[in-house]
């Protein structure tokens, strides 16, 4: 992919809107693009963290595993999005598994190197972080409904012992 192609790759992914063409510009050095076909997987639950995706076209299903349950669908990330946020936060192994729902093309993005130009770019950095938040709101706001369908729980309520009980 040429530098001015990946560039503007990279300023219409959603998660970066917004951002400097010079910080634009560190990433790219960074980014390297990938394609999965249907059914590939990223990356799996447990294994070691060293990069962030973001998603150029296609689509990533986010699954979970649970003790004494099959995995259970978290949600989808599509294009603009990002995943692999772990890398980040600086954790030692994945918390779900991704997997290509689609033909997909993402972006992978080292993570060290990532963090490290957030340390020499802090107003990047504070971007970075922010939509990094916002994502991770989206996929707690997601656990969350999963967690009330698997256990058929109407929103405001918890289960204590065997009995449900309402919340206001």
């Amino acid at each position: 992919m040429n530098r001015q192609v990946l560039l503007n790759s990279l300023g219409n992914i959603r998660f970066l809107q917004g951002v400097a063409e010079a910080d634009l510009t560190s990433l790219a050095d960074i980014a390297r693009l990938e394609e999965y076909d249907e059914g590939e997987v990223l990356f799996t639950e447990g294994d070691p963290v060293d990069c962030v995706f973001l998603v150029i076209s296609g689509q990533v299903a986010l699954d979970v595993n649970g003790s004494g349950v099959s995995p259970q669908h978290l949600l989808n990330v599509g294009p603009g999005e990002s995943l692999g946020w772990s890398a980040l936060m600086r954790r030692k192994h994945r918390v779900s598994t991704a997997k290509a729902t689609a033909e997909t093309r993402v972006f992978r993005i080292d993570g060290e190197k990532l963090l490290a130009i957030c340390d020499e770019h802090p107003r990047f950095g504070y971007y970075v972080m922010r939509a990094t938040a916002a994502a991770l709101a989206d996929r707690l706001h997601a656990m969350r409904l999963r967690f009330l369908d698997v256990y058929r729980l109407q929103p405001g309520s918890f289960i204590l012992g065997e009995v449900e009980i309402g919340v206001d």
